[in-house]
């Protein structure tokens, strides 16, 4: 697992797109002049040029040099917001190492501790089970109200297992936990704790924190038990560079690792601020609607790893959804992706047009209506007269008409449209070509019983 916080098969995010240093050399430089721009041309001096007459008095700037230069400086600072899709490279082996949280942020983090909890996905029959995965949470209210990443408690990402889920305290008390709302596109779940009497908790915070707030995460990685990542805040309202993470994040500095998902992120006044949802190996690709730069607010920003939040205040319309028992799902084709193919680039041809293989399709769900195959083999007879076998699949090449070259521009695309939305696939099978009309559906529908 890279940076998948509490999911077995989140991918690594790890993207290099042009660096934060040379954005931040960019900003930097954004008043100084080349001296080959046409503003600089127009009040360097000409050497071959006539000297005038020393009694000639000097030409004062004129309005529209400072509007030109103006107007250079704010493009340039603009430009530093836009980015190019990233190209995908390892730049990192792992998360930073841990910070201790030091006074006010430390009494807040051992106040905090008591509200916080291990959630741990158990399979099997019998009291306790066998768990299967481990994630972070918090108890919001003093009668067992918790608060997750959804992807924690996310029981399509479980295949093969009749999932429940349970809180283990500070204290080693298990309480079973029992979905009460979710929201999938913030990344944001609640759970009802089975609790026989009232419980430490967290308040939200009452307002956003601003770039450089000392926080600290509490989570459960790298074999540790409701342990302290201190860190600040970086960035707020980021957008992420990929479909199946949540945008309007908080970024943080805090080294966070698979096991801290869904845990509380908590300032200097023991307030949460936010619930961590991912990680990422690259920030530089992530973007964000604030107009200052972070180097404006004294704020260097890292090129090889950040931590990400989904923000939390006591007037959130999304908590307050999500704690009444709203359950926003996300729309799906229905079937499961591992590799995308590429012509020319594998053993087998699968078709002239890159695009996600399909793997396995969702009984009955829209993509096993619809038709859609899933990956299997077919016996051949090579030159030599011997048998092998070869893959045979479906490809998705396009989106009502829109190229899917990758599984992420597929989700991207489906993410944008409503569970219900009709659309069309364009599948090449075979080395053929066709379309196939479907109905998306809601995705814990559709992989209910898969």
């Amino acid at each position: 697992m890279n940076d998948e916080l509490g999911r077995a098969h989140r991918p690594s995010d790890s993207g290099a797109p042009p660096s934060e240093g040379a954005a931040l050399r960019e900003e930097g430089e954004a008043t100084a002049l080349p001296a080959s721009s046409p503003a600089a041309a127009a009040q360097a001096p000409d050497p071959g040029a006539a000297v005038p007459p020393a009694s000639r008095p000097r030409r004062a700037p004129r309005a529209f040099t400072w509007l030109l230069l103006f107007l250079l400086a704010l493009v340039a600072v603009l430009a530093s917001q836009v980015r190019k899709p990233p190209t995908y490279v390892h730049v990192a082996d792992g998360p930073p190492p841990i910070e201790a949280p030091t006074g006010a942020l430390a009494e807040a983090f051992e106040l905090a501790r008591d509200a916080a909890v291990r959630i741990e996905a158990r399979c099997g029959s019998g009291r306790n089970g066998y768990p299967v995965g481990v994630g972070s949470g918090f108890f919001a209210s003093d009668d067992g109200l918790v608060l997750t990443a959804y992807h924690v408690v996310d029981s399509t990402a479980t295949i093969g297992c009749n999932v429940r889920w349970v809180a283990i305290t500070a204290q080693e008390e298990v309480f079973p936990l029992t979905l009460v709302g979710f929201d999938a596109f913030n990344d944001l779940a609640a759970l009802k704790a089975d609790v026989d009497r009232r419980v430490p908790f967290l308040p939200l915070a009452e307002r956003a924190p601003t770039p450089g707030t000392p926080v600290v995460a509490i989570g459960n990685s790298r074999d540790d038990f409701l342990a302290a990542r201190a860190g600040r805040v970086t960035r707020l309202g980021v957008q992420a560079n990929r479909a199946d993470f949540a945008d309007g994040t908080i970024e943080l500095t805090n080294s966070l690792a698979p096991g801290d998902s869904g845990g509380p992120v908590v300032n200097a006044r023991g307030e949460a601020i936010g619930v961590v949802s991912y990680i990422s190996f690259n920030p530089g690709a992530m973007t964000t609607q604030e107009f200052m730069p972070p180097f404006l607010r004294g704020l260097s920003l890292s090129r090889d790893f950040a931590g990400y939040a989904v923000p939390l205040t006591a007037g959130s319309e999304i908590v307050s959804e999500v704690v009444a028992g709203a359950r926003r799902d996300l729309p799906v084709i229905g079937f499961s992706w591992q590799t995308d193919y590429q012509p020319g680039r594998g053993p087998h041809d699968l078709g002239p047009r890159p695009g996600p293989i399909v793997h396995r399709v969702a009984r009955g769900g829209p993509a096993d209506v619809a038709g859609l195959r899933p990956m299997g083999q077919k016996p051949v007879t090579n030159a030599d007269g011997s048998v092998g076998v070869d893959l045979v699949a479906d490809v998705i090449v396009a989106l009502d008409g829109v190229p899917t070259p990758t599984f992420y521009d597929l989700l991207a695309l489906v993410k944008a449209r409503q569970i219900g939305d009709v659309v069309t696939l364009t599948v090449q099978r075979d080395n053929a070509t066709f379309r196939l009309e479907l109905e998306l559906g809601a995705k814990t529908s559709v992989f209910a019983n898969d």
